[in-house]
């Protein structure tokens, strides 16, 4: 939709300026910016249930659910870390991946080991990553070992949750940018 709008917003600017008689210029200069990577094994982050791809919406929760105590968890979902072909990324049996997670709004809690979120929203409050066993991923550390399928699609899987990090957690949006690192032979 946004190239249809911007096709039709050109196309009337050049009406307009055919039909104008003035002989007006301007110039400017466009940066374009991006990365030509050698990764032949993409890993995508997906909704497991649907296979579609990020953001991954965590849902709403009442500040009132964390009861005023510092370290409870609330609401929260599973995501997956999908690598779609693992003949392409030559992947062998037995093969495994480790996955870090760290937050681009930095790390917090006692010892560093949830994940920041955005200022300017919600205070009091991080995110806690666990793996499919349910065990805590501290950020900055690897996680457990996932198994790769050497012919064909992996999902690694993952819950993301709201985590308390004070007695005080005030209502506001959640943006939290999470890097991963996968790390497979």
């Amino acid at each position: 939709m946004k190239k249809t709008l911007l096709a039709a917003s050109l196309g009337l600017i050049t009406a307009l300026a055919g039909a104008s008689s003035f002989a007006a210029t301007s110039s400017g200069q466009i940066n374009f910016t991006g990365l030509i990577n050698a990764n032949t094994c993409p890993i995508e982050p997906i909704d497991p249930g649907s296979g579609a791809p990020g953001p991954i919406n965590l849902g709403e929760v009442a500040a009132l659910d964390f009861a005023g105590v510092a370290d409870t968890e609330v609401g929260g979902r599973e995501f997956a870390l999908r690598v779609k072909d693992g003949t392409a990324c030559g992947f062998s049996a037995g093969d495994t991946a480790e996955v870090t997670f760290t937050s681009t709004h930095g790390s917090v809690g006692t010892g560093g080991k949830y994940y920041g979120i955005q200022t300017g929203g919600a205070t009091g409050v991080a995110l806690t990553i666990k793996d499919n066993d349910n065990a805590p991923i501290d950020s900055g550390t690897p996680s457990k070992a996932y198994p790769l399928n050497p012919t064909g699609e992996t999902r690694m899987i993952f819950h993301a949750k709201y985590r308390s990090i004070s007695a005080t957690v005030t209502p506001g949006p959640v943006i939290a940018n999470i890097n991963f690192v996968a790390t497979y032979p």
